[in-house]
């Protein structure tokens, strides 16, 4: 299970190490000619929601751009958002709640484009436990990671069906969330996503079935978002246009040509398995590349909404203004 959704304010150790602030160190080797080395912090290791960041870079797409693009996986995937605003990188991949956390705790972040624009984040429940809907959870253990959105999100899925979720027992099984359901540990978890966790259940013989968030109660959000420094924002306007600009059109290739991003993901995580990764994008390529509405782009009113929820749940404990925390101002237009 990959760690994810991990509130920022938890978080406080170092990424790994040899990441510096938009170049590369001494043993590092440099930009090709023409091109600015930048550093990106994934949110964890590459699978298909990062195809269009690998597509981009293979592909050339952010050459074109000028830009030599280097990403790496944190150790700590809470602490990238920390980083950024400490201008140790310009992007990281993050997650629209752990944004608004971090806004919200003074750290200079800003979400400028959305990569996954839903929640993947789900409820994936055993299908041999006799859970048909939510409010079947009543009287089950569900598996938590031990994050402080697990409750408020799992409460909301299972009231949203009129189900009681005092009556709903968890577990913290840590970041094992989909060993602790294929281990029979619990009837269900929180925290595993529907298009990455539960393809490779099913593909263990597992019966599972996801609730989704956003269907259920929770108001959309965006899953994944590309974020930099207000610095960054503020400074380099032209190093986040170029950036999602290069970016805009991985996505939309790796949406398109599915085979060639399978290829890239797979060069860049050898540990992925092809078969699996190839039905994973598939279930992912519409939202890389949406049919309704412009790739990457992100919600400020959506965001104003979704901060509103958290209040109420009890996440969101300090003032905020969320327009701050998200714009729109660098997605870059649909090509004519």
């Amino acid at each position: 299970m990959r760690l994810r959704a991990v509130a920022v304010l938890l978080a406080a150790t170092a990424l790994v190490a040899g990441l510096a602030a938009g170049c590369g160190g001494d043993d590092e080797p440099a930009a090709g000619e023409g091109t600015r080395r930048v550093d990106l912090i994934l949110d964890w290791y590459p699978n298909a929601d990062h195809a269009g960041i690998y597509g981009a870079i293979d592909e050339g797409y952010f050459a074109d751009e000028g830009l030599d693009v280097r990403p790496s996986v944190p150790s700590d995937p809470a602490a990238a958002l920390k980083q950024v605003g400490a201008g140790k990188a310009p992007f990281a991949i993050s997650y629209e709640p752990e944004v608004l956390l971090a806004r919200s705790a003074g750290i200079p972040v800003v979400a400028v484009g959305a990569i996954v624009t839903h929640p993947l984040n789900s409820v994936i429940v055993r299908t041999d436990r006799g859970i048909e809907r939510p409010r079947d959870l009543e009287g089950k253990t569900v598996g938590i990671a031990g994050v402080p959105s697990d409750r408020p999100l799992l409460d909301a899925v299972v009231r949203h069906d009129g189900g009681d979720p005092a009556k709903v027992q968890t577990k913290n099984v840590g970041f094992d969330l989909s060993p602790a359901l294929a281990a029979g540990k619990v009837d269900a978890v929180i925290g595993a996503y529907w298009n990455i966790e539960l393809v490779e259940l099913e593909r263990r013989g597992i019966g599972a079935r996801a609730f989704r968030l956003e269907e259920n109660g929770v108001p959309d959000y965006d899953e994944l978002v590309v974020v930099t420094s207000d610095d960054v924002a503020r400074g380099q306007p032209e190093l986040v246009r170029s950036f999602l600009r290069g970016l805009r059109r991985g996505q939309d290739w790796a949406a398109t040509d599915q085979a060639g991003a399978v290829e890239h993901l797979v060069d860049a995580n050898k540990d992925l398995d092809p078969d699996i990764v190839k039905e994973q994008l598939d279930m992912t390529a519409d939202l890389l590349s949406p049919a309704d509405e412009p790739t990457l782009t992100v919600d400020p009113a959506e965001w104003t909404a979704f901060a509103a929820w958290m209040r109420e749940a009890g996440l969101l404990t300090k003032p905020l203004d969320a327009a701050s925390a998200v714009t729109d101002r660098f997605v870059p237009e649909e090509p004519s």
